[in-house]
């Protein structure tokens, strides 16, 4: 979401999203939504009323209770949070926590993924000291979701879905670190420390899958946009996770570009219709109007003096 000059367009866009996620809801019914993107692209210059204004059209959009997840277990964090669902840990991560600039939540981030890490290392040897939290046993690696993703160059080194934009000018731009991706530095910390078994992740509003094979293997997976605001072509990752796989699907939403053409194609038929049922009605009047005319006393009264003058 964002602000715009041009209302109709943003209500547009806005329908679209709820009607996207209402309908992905009800057909799909999943057992956990996780929202990757940004919550507004104005953070940096909006005050405190402009957030919150964002926020309620956000709840508005999505509703409130679906960012929280029921009956699952959780240990919240002021950067990181850990959830768990039959017996598969997710870890959410800030990515803005994870620059190394020295800020207070970065500390506190560095802090919680060392003890989470702690717990992730003493629960695959199968043995943990008594101080050590067992919520990790038995052991199974982490998924990892947040905003920015992993270090990489740029987008080549992706497996791309259908819908990328192969005329985006900008699709091989070069992605600077903690800017468009984590630093190097930052995704091996994260990558040693959580050994994950999957990453989900966001912010280019470009789809990606990644192979990684150090430290570990598993794939990265960067959300499309769900939005037509960053792109004709949105779509939504759906995520069946097991104790043994992680198998994802790439959902495709309508592109803004055929819903435009639909439109333009119902407006031609409704006027065809309306210029067939129309021009009977027209052509109606016109002869009753003309019978009226001819019918009138002045033109009665001409008619039988003419017909006089000619008897005469």
């Amino acid at each position: 979401m964002g602000w715009s000059i041009c209302y109709t367009k943003n209500d547009e866009r806005e329908w679209q999203m709820y009607r996207s996620y209402r309908s992905a809801q009800h057909l799909l019914a999943p057992d956990a939504v996780f929202f990757l993107g940004d919550l507004m692209d104005e953070g940096q210059w909006g005050d405190y009323y402009t957030f919150h204004r964002y926020a309620d059209r956000f709840d508005s959009l999505f509703g409130r209770l679906v960012v929280h997840w029921k009956d699952f277990s959780r240990e919240m964090f002021m950067s990181v949070a850990l959830k768990e669902d039959s017996g598969q840990p997710f870890v959410l991560l800030t990515s803005m926590a994870m620059h190394g600039d020295g800020c207070k939540f970065c500390h506190e981030a560095e802090v919680a993924l060392r003890t989470i890490g702690e717990e992730l290392a003493c629960a695959k040897r199968g043995k943990c000291d008594k101080n050590v939290s067992v919520r990790f046993d038995p052991y199974r690696r982490p998924i990892l979701l947040q905003h920015f993703p992993l270090f990489r160059v740029n987008d080549d080194e992706c497996l791309r879905d259908k819908d990328f934009d192969h005329d985006d000018p900008n699709r091989n731009d070069p992605y600077r670190p903690t800017w468009e991706a984590l630093s190097k530095e930052s995704t091996e910390l994260l990558l040693k420390t959580l050994e994950p078994r999957a990453v989900f992740n966001g912010h280019t509003h470009r789809g990606c899958m990644k192979r990684w094979t150090r430290p570990v293997n598993f794939w990265e997976y960067t959300v499309n946009s769900f939005s037509w605001r960053n792109g004709d072509r949105p779509s939504f990752l759906l995520a069946t996770i097991s104790e043994k796989h992680v198998l994802v699907d790439v959902c495709h939403l309508p592109h803004e570009s055929t819903v435009l053409r639909l439109y333009i194609v119902v407006a031609v038929i409704l006027a065809a219709w309306l210029l067939r049922s129309l021009v009977p009605v027209a052509k109606s009047l016109f002869l009753r109007t003309r019978r009226i005319r001819y019918r009138s006393p002045s033109g009665e009264k001409l008619i039988k003096s003419v017909k006089l003058l000619e008897i005469e």
